[in-house]
Protein backbone atom coordinates (compact mmCIF):
# COMPACT_ATOMS: atom_id res chain seq x y z
CA UNK A 1 0.00 0.00 0.00
CA UNK A 2 0.71 3.59 -0.98
CA UNK A 3 0.95 5.09 2.69
CA UNK A 4 1.46 8.24 1.75
CA UNK A 5 -1.20 8.31 -0.65
CA UNK A 6 -3.37 6.48 1.64
CA UNK A 7 -2.66 9.12 4.29
CA UNK A 8 -3.38 12.10 1.50
CA UNK A 9 -6.83 10.40 0.62
CA UNK A 10 -7.28 10.26 4.72
CA UNK A 11 -6.79 13.91 5.08
CA UNK A 12 -8.38 15.37 2.42
CA UNK A 13 -11.84 13.04 2.61
CA UNK A 14 -14.02 16.17 4.27
CA UNK A 15 -12.53 19.51 2.33
CA UNK A 16 -16.14 20.13 1.06
CA UNK A 17 -14.37 20.39 -2.40
CA UNK A 18 -17.34 19.10 -4.45
CA UNK A 19 -19.79 21.85 -2.69
CA UNK A 20 -17.07 24.58 -3.10
CA UNK A 21 -17.48 24.08 -6.92
CA UNK A 22 -20.77 23.68 -7.39
CA UNK A 23 -21.69 27.07 -5.31
CA UNK A 24 -18.90 28.92 -7.34
CA UNK A 25 -20.12 28.18 -10.07
CA UNK A 26 -23.85 29.11 -9.12
CA UNK A 27 -22.64 32.36 -8.13
CA UNK A 28 -20.15 33.37 -10.34
CA UNK A 29 -21.66 31.91 -13.77
CA UNK A 30 -18.04 29.53 -13.72
CA UNK A 31 -17.68 26.40 -15.50
CA UNK A 32 -15.29 24.80 -12.61
CA UNK A 33 -14.90 21.73 -12.80
CA UNK A 34 -12.34 21.20 -10.29
CA UNK A 35 -10.69 23.29 -7.77
CA UNK A 36 -6.73 23.24 -6.79
CA UNK A 37 -6.27 22.42 -3.24
CA UNK A 38 -4.35 25.47 -2.85
CA UNK A 39 -7.25 27.77 -3.57
CA UNK A 40 -9.99 25.54 -1.61
CA UNK A 41 -9.72 27.69 1.71
CA UNK A 42 -10.12 30.94 -0.46
CA UNK A 43 -13.15 29.86 -2.56
CA UNK A 44 -14.70 28.32 0.76
CA UNK A 45 -14.43 32.10 2.19
CA UNK A 46 -16.18 33.59 -0.69
CA UNK A 47 -18.96 31.78 -0.20
CA UNK A 48 -19.49 31.15 3.21
CA UNK A 49 -17.35 33.64 5.67
CA UNK A 50 -18.49 37.12 6.19
CA UNK A 51 -17.50 40.00 4.71
CA UNK A 52 -15.80 37.66 2.21
CA UNK A 53 -18.98 36.40 0.67
CA UNK A 54 -19.98 39.88 0.08
CA UNK A 55 -17.91 40.37 -3.33
CA UNK A 56 -18.86 42.79 -5.91
CA UNK A 57 -20.25 40.17 -8.78
CA UNK A 58 -20.31 42.86 -11.26
CA UNK A 59 -16.62 43.87 -10.59
CA UNK A 60 -15.54 39.97 -10.30
CA UNK A 61 -18.03 39.51 -13.49
CA UNK A 62 -15.91 42.11 -15.68
CA UNK A 63 -12.49 41.53 -13.92
CA UNK A 64 -13.25 37.52 -14.37
CA UNK A 65 -14.01 38.19 -18.35
CA UNK A 66 -10.86 40.56 -18.68
CA UNK A 67 -8.42 37.57 -17.90
CA UNK A 68 -10.13 35.08 -20.04
CA UNK A 69 -9.90 37.17 -22.69
CA UNK A 70 -6.01 38.01 -22.35
CA UNK A 71 -5.33 34.70 -21.94
CA UNK A 72 -7.22 33.10 -24.97
CA UNK A 73 -5.69 36.12 -27.37
CA UNK A 74 -2.43 35.28 -25.91
CA UNK A 75 -2.26 31.70 -24.78
CA UNK A 76 2.22 31.59 -24.45
CA UNK A 77 2.01 34.13 -21.26
CA UNK A 78 3.10 32.66 -17.75
CA UNK A 79 2.66 33.24 -14.28
CA UNK A 80 5.66 34.25 -12.92
CA UNK A 81 7.05 33.60 -9.41
CA UNK A 82 6.82 37.37 -9.04
CA UNK A 83 3.20 37.71 -9.97
CA UNK A 84 2.63 34.65 -7.46
CA UNK A 85 4.23 36.29 -4.70
CA UNK A 86 2.36 39.70 -5.22
CA UNK A 87 -0.85 37.05 -5.16
CA UNK A 88 0.32 35.73 -1.62
CA UNK A 89 1.17 39.10 -0.36
CA UNK A 90 -2.53 40.02 -1.33
CA UNK A 91 -4.09 36.93 -0.07
CA UNK A 92 -1.80 37.62 3.47
CA UNK A 93 -2.98 40.93 3.74
CA UNK A 94 -6.81 40.39 2.93
CA UNK A 95 -7.05 37.37 5.84
CA UNK A 96 -5.71 39.87 8.48
CA UNK A 97 -7.83 42.73 6.92
CA UNK A 98 -11.03 40.17 7.12
CA UNK A 99 -10.37 39.24 10.54
CA UNK A 100 -9.79 43.01 11.87
CA UNK A 101 -13.61 43.85 10.01
CA UNK A 102 -15.04 41.11 12.22
CA UNK A 103 -13.19 42.18 15.32
CA UNK A 104 -13.52 45.99 15.33
CA UNK A 105 -16.20 46.96 12.69
CA UNK A 106 -18.61 46.85 15.63
CA UNK A 107 -16.52 47.59 19.02
CA UNK A 108 -18.50 50.80 20.77
CA UNK A 109 -15.71 53.23 20.76
CA UNK A 110 -15.86 57.09 20.18
CA UNK A 111 -15.60 57.83 16.43
CA UNK A 112 -12.55 59.74 17.07
CA UNK A 113 -10.83 56.90 18.33
CA UNK A 114 -12.38 54.14 16.07
CA UNK A 115 -10.81 56.46 13.55
CA UNK A 116 -7.26 56.24 14.52
CA UNK A 117 -7.84 52.71 15.35
CA UNK A 118 -10.12 50.97 12.64
CA UNK A 119 -11.25 53.28 9.81
CA UNK A 120 -7.40 54.79 8.38
CA UNK A 121 -5.76 51.77 9.02
CA UNK A 122 -8.19 49.78 7.45
CA UNK A 123 -8.47 51.90 4.33
CA UNK A 124 -5.35 51.99 3.94
CA UNK A 125 -4.60 48.06 4.27
CA UNK A 126 -7.41 47.43 1.72
CA UNK A 127 -6.01 49.52 -1.38
CA UNK A 128 -1.93 49.49 -0.46
CA UNK A 129 -1.48 45.73 0.83
CA UNK A 130 -4.37 44.69 -1.35
CA UNK A 131 -4.96 46.07 -4.46
CA UNK A 132 -2.09 47.56 -4.76
CA UNK A 133 -0.71 43.53 -5.05
CA UNK A 134 -3.52 42.95 -7.40
CA UNK A 135 -3.45 45.54 -9.55
CA UNK A 136 0.14 44.53 -9.66
CA UNK A 137 -0.37 41.14 -10.61
CA UNK A 138 -2.71 41.61 -13.31
CA UNK A 139 -0.37 44.19 -15.24
CA UNK A 140 2.84 41.91 -15.14
CA UNK A 141 0.42 39.99 -17.30
CA UNK A 142 -0.52 42.44 -19.66
CA UNK A 143 3.38 43.49 -19.29
CA UNK A 144 4.20 40.50 -21.36
CA UNK A 145 2.14 41.48 -24.47
CA UNK A 146 2.25 44.92 -24.64
CA UNK A 147 4.57 47.16 -26.59
CA UNK A 148 4.68 49.42 -23.59
CA UNK A 149 6.98 48.49 -20.60
CA UNK A 150 5.05 48.41 -17.42
CA UNK A 151 7.30 46.20 -14.92
CA UNK A 152 8.41 49.54 -13.18
CA UNK A 153 4.70 50.21 -12.66
CA UNK A 154 4.04 49.56 -8.57
CA UNK A 155 2.25 52.54 -6.94
CA UNK A 156 -1.56 52.29 -7.28
CA UNK A 157 -2.15 55.36 -9.14
CA UNK A 158 0.14 54.65 -12.32
CA UNK A 159 -1.46 50.53 -11.97
CA UNK A 160 -4.79 51.45 -11.96
CA UNK A 161 -4.65 53.86 -14.94
CA UNK A 162 -2.64 51.07 -16.84
CA UNK A 163 -5.64 49.20 -16.33
CA UNK A 164 -8.69 51.12 -17.17
CA UNK A 165 -6.07 51.51 -20.24
CA UNK A 166 -6.37 47.96 -20.80
CA UNK A 167 -9.86 47.49 -19.98
CA UNK A 168 -10.25 46.76 -16.45
CA UNK A 169 -12.55 49.56 -15.76
CA UNK A 170 -15.38 48.34 -13.99
CA UNK A 171 -15.11 48.79 -10.10
CA UNK A 172 -11.52 49.89 -10.94
CA UNK A 173 -12.67 53.94 -11.36
CA UNK A 174 -13.89 54.10 -8.22
CA UNK A 175 -10.62 53.44 -6.12
CA UNK A 176 -10.20 56.74 -4.67
CA UNK A 177 -6.62 57.16 -4.50
CA UNK A 178 -6.94 61.28 -3.13
CA UNK A 179 -8.12 60.00 0.08
CA UNK A 180 -4.90 57.23 0.04
CA UNK A 181 -2.83 59.98 -0.92
CA UNK A 182 -3.85 62.40 1.96
CA UNK A 183 -3.48 59.17 4.53
CA UNK A 184 -0.22 58.91 3.05
CA UNK A 185 1.14 62.57 3.35
CA UNK A 186 -0.51 63.54 6.77
CA UNK A 187 -3.78 65.23 5.07
CA UNK A 188 -6.55 64.02 7.44
CA UNK A 189 -8.12 65.93 10.18
CA UNK A 190 -11.04 64.97 12.45
CA UNK A 191 -13.92 67.20 12.94
CA UNK A 192 -16.76 67.39 15.29
CA UNK A 193 -16.00 64.94 17.57
CA UNK A 194 -14.47 62.78 14.92
CA UNK A 195 -17.57 62.08 13.05
CA UNK A 196 -16.29 64.43 10.32
CA UNK A 197 -12.95 63.22 8.10
CA UNK A 198 -11.13 65.78 5.92
CA UNK A 199 -9.31 64.70 3.73
CA UNK A 200 -6.59 67.32 2.10
CA UNK A 201 -4.39 66.19 -0.75
CA UNK A 202 -2.71 67.98 -4.22
CA UNK A 203 -4.06 67.65 -7.66
CA UNK A 204 -2.25 70.22 -10.16
CA UNK A 205 -0.60 72.09 -7.88
CA UNK A 206 -3.81 72.86 -5.40
CA UNK A 207 -4.46 72.18 -2.10
CA UNK A 208 -8.02 70.59 -1.88
CA UNK A 209 -10.04 68.33 -0.08
CA UNK A 210 -12.46 66.18 0.52
CA UNK A 211 -14.78 65.61 3.37
CA UNK A 212 -16.67 62.45 4.53
CA UNK A 213 -18.94 61.72 7.80
CA UNK A 214 -18.25 58.33 9.71
CA UNK A 215 -20.68 56.75 8.03
CA UNK A 216 -19.84 58.03 4.23
CA UNK A 217 -16.92 56.54 4.85
CA UNK A 218 -17.76 52.72 6.78
CA UNK A 219 -19.50 52.93 3.32
CA UNK A 220 -16.70 53.83 1.29
CA UNK A 221 -14.08 51.02 3.30
CA UNK A 222 -16.72 48.55 2.61
CA UNK A 223 -17.08 49.02 -0.90
CA UNK A 224 -13.12 49.33 -0.87
CA UNK A 225 -13.61 45.51 0.42
CA UNK A 226 -16.22 43.62 -1.55
CA UNK A 227 -14.53 45.49 -4.68
CA UNK A 228 -10.84 43.79 -3.36
CA UNK A 229 -13.35 40.25 -2.97
CA UNK A 230 -14.00 40.36 -6.17
CA UNK A 231 -10.62 41.46 -7.80
CA UNK A 232 -9.46 38.94 -5.61
CA UNK A 233 -12.08 36.32 -6.41
CA UNK A 234 -11.79 36.51 -10.12
CA UNK A 235 -7.74 36.01 -10.01
CA UNK A 236 -8.53 32.62 -7.77
CA UNK A 237 -10.64 31.78 -10.82
CA UNK A 238 -7.90 32.56 -13.34
CA UNK A 239 -5.37 30.61 -11.50
CA UNK A 240 -7.62 27.44 -11.05
CA UNK A 241 -8.45 27.60 -14.59
CA UNK A 242 -4.54 28.04 -15.85
CA UNK A 243 -2.71 26.70 -13.14
CA UNK A 244 -0.34 25.16 -15.34
CA UNK A 245 0.91 28.24 -16.58
CA UNK A 246 2.65 29.15 -13.29
CA UNK A 247 5.98 29.04 -13.15
CA UNK A 248 7.63 28.38 -9.65
CA UNK A 249 10.11 25.96 -8.41
CA UNK A 250 8.11 24.24 -5.65
CA UNK A 251 11.68 22.42 -4.72
CA UNK A 252 13.83 25.65 -3.95
CA UNK A 253 12.91 26.41 -0.46
CA UNK A 254 11.41 30.09 -0.79
CA UNK A 255 8.74 32.18 0.89
CA UNK A 256 6.54 31.50 -2.19
CA UNK A 257 6.93 27.90 -2.65
CA UNK A 258 6.45 27.36 1.32
CA UNK A 259 3.08 29.76 1.20
CA UNK A 260 2.05 27.68 -1.54
CA UNK A 261 2.64 24.32 0.14
CA UNK A 262 0.88 26.09 3.14
CA UNK A 263 -2.37 26.85 1.14
CA UNK A 264 -2.14 23.23 -0.48
CA UNK A 265 -2.11 21.54 3.39
CA UNK A 266 -5.33 23.47 4.11
CA UNK A 267 -8.78 22.76 4.46
CA UNK A 268 -11.48 25.06 5.70
CA UNK A 269 -11.50 23.10 9.33
CA UNK A 270 -7.64 22.73 9.20
CA UNK A 271 -5.96 26.27 7.86
CA UNK A 272 -1.92 26.40 7.88
CA UNK A 273 -0.57 29.88 8.85
CA UNK A 274 2.88 29.29 7.55
CA UNK A 275 5.81 27.28 7.06
CA UNK A 276 8.93 28.44 7.92
CA UNK A 277 12.54 26.19 8.66
CA UNK A 278 15.38 27.18 11.18
CA UNK A 279 18.45 28.97 10.88
CA UNK A 280 20.68 25.70 10.34
CA UNK A 281 17.95 23.71 7.99
CA UNK A 282 17.62 21.14 9.97
CA UNK A 283 13.79 21.94 10.98
CA UNK A 284 11.16 22.51 9.25
CA UNK A 285 8.49 24.46 11.00
CA UNK A 286 4.50 24.72 10.55
CA UNK A 287 1.52 25.98 12.67
CA UNK A 288 -1.84 25.41 12.05
CA UNK A 289 -5.19 26.92 13.26
CA UNK A 290 -7.57 23.80 14.20
CA UNK A 291 -11.08 23.58 14.65
CA UNK A 292 -11.34 20.13 16.05
CA UNK A 293 -9.36 19.47 19.51
CA UNK A 294 -9.54 16.07 20.33
CA UNK A 295 -6.15 14.91 21.01
CA UNK A 296 -5.86 12.07 19.22
CA UNK A 297 -7.19 13.61 16.00
CA UNK A 298 -4.55 16.33 16.63
CA UNK A 299 -1.99 13.42 16.77
CA UNK A 300 -3.12 11.32 13.66
CA UNK A 301 -3.45 14.59 11.60
CA UNK A 302 -0.48 15.49 12.32
CA UNK A 303 1.28 12.53 11.06
CA UNK A 304 -0.82 12.63 7.86
CA UNK A 305 0.26 16.27 7.38
CA UNK A 306 4.01 15.50 8.20
CA UNK A 307 4.43 12.82 5.82
CA UNK A 308 2.95 15.43 3.47
CA UNK A 309 5.71 17.50 4.41
CA UNK A 310 7.82 15.04 4.13
CA UNK A 311 7.42 14.03 0.31
CA UNK A 312 8.35 17.62 -0.78
CA UNK A 313 11.27 18.55 1.31
CA UNK A 314 12.84 15.34 2.37
CA UNK A 315 16.12 16.48 3.56
CA UNK A 316 14.87 17.70 7.07
CA UNK A 317 16.33 16.12 10.36
CA UNK A 318 12.78 17.31 11.92
CA UNK A 319 9.69 17.91 11.16
CA UNK A 320 7.95 20.74 13.94
CA UNK A 321 3.96 21.08 13.74
CA UNK A 322 1.91 23.45 16.02
CA UNK A 323 -1.44 23.97 16.38
CA UNK A 324 -3.67 26.53 18.68
CA UNK A 325 -7.48 26.89 18.71
CA UNK A 326 -9.91 29.06 19.98
CA UNK A 327 -10.18 27.02 22.86
CA UNK A 328 -6.99 25.13 22.90
CA UNK A 329 -3.44 25.86 24.06
CA UNK A 330 -1.02 25.95 22.19
CA UNK A 331 -0.05 22.16 21.35
CA UNK A 332 2.87 21.01 18.95
CA UNK A 333 4.42 17.34 17.72
CA UNK A 334 7.69 16.89 16.26
CA UNK A 335 8.43 14.07 14.25
CA UNK A 336 11.87 13.04 13.20
CA UNK A 337 13.25 12.25 9.63
CA UNK A 338 14.07 8.44 10.24
CA UNK A 339 10.53 8.60 11.85
CA UNK A 340 8.43 9.68 8.45
CA UNK A 341 10.40 7.68 6.10
CA UNK A 342 10.29 4.56 8.40
CA UNK A 343 6.25 5.16 8.38
CA UNK A 344 6.17 6.07 4.42
CA UNK A 345 7.39 2.43 4.14
CA UNK A 346 5.71 0.21 6.54
CA UNK A 347 2.42 2.48 7.83
CA UNK A 348 3.23 1.29 11.20
CA UNK A 349 1.94 5.21 12.79
CA UNK A 350 1.49 3.61 15.59
CA UNK A 351 4.91 3.05 16.35
CA UNK A 352 6.35 6.02 14.96
CA UNK A 353 3.64 8.23 17.57
CA UNK A 354 4.94 6.31 20.74
CA UNK A 355 8.20 7.12 19.63
CA UNK A 356 7.75 10.78 19.40
CA UNK A 357 5.73 10.18 22.47
CA UNK A 358 8.63 8.60 24.62
CA UNK A 359 11.06 10.91 23.19
CA UNK A 360 8.68 13.82 24.89
CA UNK A 361 7.91 15.34 20.76
CA UNK A 362 4.46 15.29 21.65
CA UNK A 363 2.78 17.60 23.91
CA UNK A 364 -1.06 18.33 22.90
CA UNK A 365 -3.15 20.19 25.60
CA UNK A 366 -6.40 19.25 26.66
CA UNK A 367 -8.61 21.89 25.37
CA UNK A 368 -10.96 24.54 27.54
CA UNK A 369 -13.96 23.56 28.46
CA UNK A 370 -14.85 26.23 30.99
CA UNK A 371 -18.01 28.09 30.18
CA UNK A 372 -17.04 31.50 29.16
CA UNK A 373 -18.26 34.28 27.43
CA UNK A 374 -15.63 34.70 24.38
CA UNK A 375 -17.18 37.92 23.36
CA UNK A 376 -16.98 39.61 26.22
CA UNK A 377 -12.99 38.25 26.45
CA UNK A 378 -12.40 39.19 23.12
CA UNK A 379 -13.16 42.90 23.84
CA UNK A 380 -12.30 43.07 27.89
CA UNK A 381 -9.57 45.77 27.81
CA UNK A 382 -8.46 46.88 31.60
CA UNK A 383 -9.09 50.89 32.47
CA UNK A 384 -6.45 52.99 33.40
CA UNK A 385 -6.30 55.45 36.37
CA UNK A 386 -5.61 58.73 36.83
CA UNK A 387 -5.33 61.30 39.62
CA UNK A 388 -3.53 64.06 40.53
CA UNK A 389 -1.31 62.34 43.03
CA UNK A 390 -0.71 58.89 40.98
CA UNK A 391 -1.52 57.28 37.75
CA UNK A 392 -1.69 53.52 36.53
CA UNK A 393 -1.37 51.83 33.61
CA UNK A 394 -0.19 48.67 31.23
CA UNK A 395 -2.46 46.73 33.66
CA UNK A 396 -1.98 42.69 32.77
CA UNK A 397 -3.58 39.79 33.31
CA UNK A 398 -0.99 37.15 35.01
CA UNK A 399 -3.55 35.25 36.46
CA UNK A 400 -3.27 30.98 37.46
CA UNK A 401 -6.49 28.56 37.74
CA UNK A 402 -6.13 28.97 41.86
CA UNK A 403 -4.55 32.82 41.89
CA UNK A 404 -5.75 36.32 40.65
CA UNK A 405 -2.61 38.06 39.87
CA UNK A 406 -2.37 41.26 37.71
CA UNK A 407 0.69 43.63 36.97
CA UNK A 408 1.29 46.94 36.16
CA UNK A 409 2.71 50.02 35.84
CA UNK A 410 2.65 53.04 38.88
CA UNK A 411 3.39 56.87 38.62
CA UNK A 412 3.87 59.09 41.07
CA UNK A 413 5.80 61.95 39.82
CA UNK A 414 8.54 63.48 41.66
CA UNK A 415 7.75 62.29 45.07
CA UNK A 416 10.20 61.59 46.89
CA UNK A 417 9.25 61.18 50.74
CA UNK A 418 8.80 57.92 51.24
CA UNK A 419 5.85 57.78 53.54
CA UNK A 420 4.27 59.59 50.94
CA UNK A 421 5.18 56.93 48.67
CA UNK A 422 3.76 53.94 50.44
CA UNK A 423 0.67 55.95 50.92
CA UNK A 424 0.51 55.94 47.21
CA UNK A 425 1.37 52.20 46.58
CA UNK A 426 -1.42 51.61 49.51
CA UNK A 427 -4.23 53.84 47.34
CA UNK A 428 -3.17 52.00 43.88
CA UNK A 429 -3.70 48.40 45.66
CA UNK A 430 -6.90 49.62 47.23
CA UNK A 431 -7.99 50.28 43.63
CA UNK A 432 -6.27 47.57 42.21
CA UNK A 433 -7.78 45.02 44.52
CA UNK A 434 -10.99 43.94 43.35
CA UNK A 435 -10.19 45.59 39.99
CA UNK A 436 -12.22 42.22 37.49
CA UNK A 437 -10.30 40.69 34.97
CA UNK A 438 -11.83 37.87 32.60
CA UNK A 439 -11.36 34.22 31.98
CA UNK A 440 -9.17 32.73 29.21
CA UNK A 441 -10.66 30.84 26.53
CA UNK A 442 -7.89 28.56 26.07
CA UNK A 443 -6.23 27.94 30.01
CA UNK A 444 -8.44 28.56 32.95
CA UNK A 445 -7.94 31.36 35.19
CA UNK A 446 -9.40 32.58 38.24
CA UNK A 447 -11.17 35.51 37.24
CA UNK A 448 -14.17 38.10 38.48
CA UNK A 449 -14.51 41.39 41.00
CA UNK A 450 -12.87 38.94 44.14
CA UNK A 451 -9.55 40.22 45.64
CA UNK A 452 -6.35 39.78 44.07
CA UNK A 453 -4.33 37.11 45.64
CA UNK A 454 -0.84 39.38 44.27
CA UNK A 455 -0.35 42.52 42.25
CA UNK A 456 2.92 42.90 40.62
CA UNK A 457 3.69 46.92 40.35
CA UNK A 458 6.19 48.01 38.96
CA UNK A 459 6.74 51.75 40.31
CA UNK A 460 8.00 54.76 38.49
CA UNK A 461 8.54 58.32 38.73
CA UNK A 462 7.07 59.65 35.20
CA UNK A 463 5.16 57.71 32.12
CA UNK A 464 8.10 58.66 29.76
CA UNK A 465 8.11 56.37 26.63
CA UNK A 466 11.30 54.68 27.38
CA UNK A 467 12.67 54.14 30.51
CA UNK A 468 10.88 51.69 31.81
CA UNK A 469 13.47 48.86 33.01
CA UNK A 470 13.72 47.85 36.22
CA UNK A 471 17.13 48.29 37.27
CA UNK A 472 19.33 50.19 39.22
CA UNK A 473 20.88 52.42 36.28
CA UNK A 474 17.24 53.40 35.34
CA UNK A 475 16.51 56.67 37.12
CA UNK A 476 12.79 56.68 36.58
CA UNK A 477 12.71 53.62 38.60
CA UNK A 478 11.55 53.71 41.95
CA UNK A 479 11.15 50.66 43.14
CA UNK A 480 9.37 46.80 42.79
CA UNK A 481 6.27 46.26 44.92
CA UNK A 482 5.38 42.67 45.17
CA UNK A 483 2.08 42.05 47.28
CA UNK A 484 0.79 39.02 48.55
CA UNK A 485 -2.35 38.70 50.21
CA UNK A 486 -0.56 35.81 52.17
CA UNK A 487 2.40 37.50 52.71
CA UNK A 488 4.40 35.00 51.29
CA UNK A 489 5.51 35.11 47.57
CA UNK A 490 6.64 32.25 44.89
CA UNK A 491 7.82 34.90 42.63
CA UNK A 492 11.93 34.14 42.75
CA UNK A 493 14.29 37.74 42.21
CA UNK A 494 11.18 39.57 40.74
CA UNK A 495 10.72 37.93 37.80
CA UNK A 496 14.25 39.71 36.65
CA UNK A 497 17.43 38.76 36.02
CA UNK A 498 19.09 37.43 39.66
CA UNK A 499 22.05 40.64 38.67
CA UNK A 500 19.01 43.39 38.78
CA UNK A 501 17.27 41.66 41.66
CA UNK A 502 20.74 41.94 44.05
CA UNK A 503 21.85 45.04 43.12
CA UNK A 504 18.29 46.62 44.61
CA UNK A 505 17.28 47.31 48.15
CA UNK A 506 14.94 45.08 50.09
CA UNK A 507 12.36 45.34 52.30
CA UNK A 508 9.36 43.79 53.48
CA UNK A 509 6.50 45.62 55.47
CA UNK A 510 3.45 43.88 56.10
CA UNK A 511 2.10 41.89 52.76
CA UNK A 512 4.82 44.42 50.45
CA UNK A 513 7.73 42.91 49.84
CA UNK A 514 9.93 46.32 48.10
CA UNK A 515 13.28 46.27 46.17
CA UNK A 516 14.01 49.72 45.70
CA UNK A 517 16.79 51.26 43.58
CA UNK A 518 18.16 53.34 46.08
CA UNK A 519 19.33 52.43 49.43
CA UNK A 520 18.05 55.71 51.31
CA UNK A 521 14.38 54.03 51.19
CA UNK A 522 15.37 51.08 53.25
CA UNK A 523 15.49 51.43 56.87
CA UNK A 524 18.24 49.67 58.38
CA UNK A 525 17.03 48.37 62.62
CA UNK A 526 18.92 47.34 65.42
CA UNK A 527 18.38 44.15 66.55
CA UNK A 528 18.36 43.57 70.52
CA UNK A 529 19.32 40.11 71.60
CA UNK A 530 18.81 38.48 74.78
CA UNK A 531 22.10 36.82 76.42
CA UNK A 532 20.95 33.56 75.69
CA UNK A 533 19.26 33.91 72.39
CA UNK A 534 21.16 32.38 69.50
CA UNK A 535 22.93 35.28 67.06
CA UNK A 536 20.55 35.51 64.10
CA UNK A 537 23.88 34.80 61.97
CA UNK A 538 22.95 31.01 62.67
CA UNK A 539 26.24 30.06 63.92
CA UNK A 540 24.87 28.31 66.51
CA UNK A 541 26.92 30.46 69.52
CA UNK A 542 24.78 32.54 72.22
CA UNK A 543 24.88 36.02 72.56
CA UNK A 544 26.83 35.57 75.74
CA UNK A 545 29.34 33.63 74.04
CA UNK A 546 29.91 36.85 71.62
CA UNK A 547 32.29 38.63 74.86
CA UNK A 548 33.97 40.68 71.86
CA UNK A 549 30.89 42.80 71.94
CA UNK A 550 30.58 41.62 67.94
CA UNK A 551 28.82 39.09 66.37
CA UNK A 552 30.35 36.26 65.39
CA UNK A 553 32.32 36.39 62.66
CA UNK A 554 30.22 33.65 60.36
CA UNK A 555 28.06 37.05 60.59
CA UNK A 556 30.13 39.74 60.18
CA UNK A 557 29.69 40.20 56.38
CA UNK A 558 26.87 42.00 54.33
CA UNK A 559 23.24 41.04 55.66
CA UNK A 560 24.85 41.04 59.38
CA UNK A 561 22.11 42.65 61.77
CA UNK A 562 22.32 46.18 61.62
CA UNK A 563 24.77 47.56 64.45
CA UNK A 564 26.57 44.18 64.44
CA UNK A 565 27.60 45.16 68.92
CA UNK A 566 24.71 43.01 71.13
Amino acid sequence: MDWLEASKVSYYKNDEVQKIIDDINQRTNSQMRCCRRELVCLFYDFIWNSPSCYWDNDVCTHFSSRLTTIVSQHPDIIISESMIEHFLSACSTYSQITSIINDLDSINESDSIKNRLYRIPTYTSIVEGCLTNLFRFTVLLIDQFSVQNYSAQRKLEPLRTVLIKNGFSNGIESVDVKIRNSINHGGVIFREDGRVIEFHYMENSKSLSKELTVYEFDDLINKMYDITSAVLLSVCLFLNEHWDKISVNMSQKTFVSFALLSMKLSVPSIRCQFISDTASSKQLNADFYIVETDRTFIVETALKISLMIYSAYPDYDQYYLSFSSERLQKSWIRFTNSELAHAIVTGDFAGIVKSAANRGDIMVFAPSIENVDLHEIKYFRFPNYVSDKFIINKIEDASLEDRKRLKCHLFIGDTQDKQEILKIIKDAIDWLNTLKNVDSPTIHRKNGSMEADALYINVYKHDTRHSKALHPANENFVCFVDYNKLGTTPLVHGGIFQKSWNQLYHEKTGLLNIAWREKKYVVRRIVKISANAPCPCGSGKNHHQLRSGRCHPLCAGAGAPAGRAG
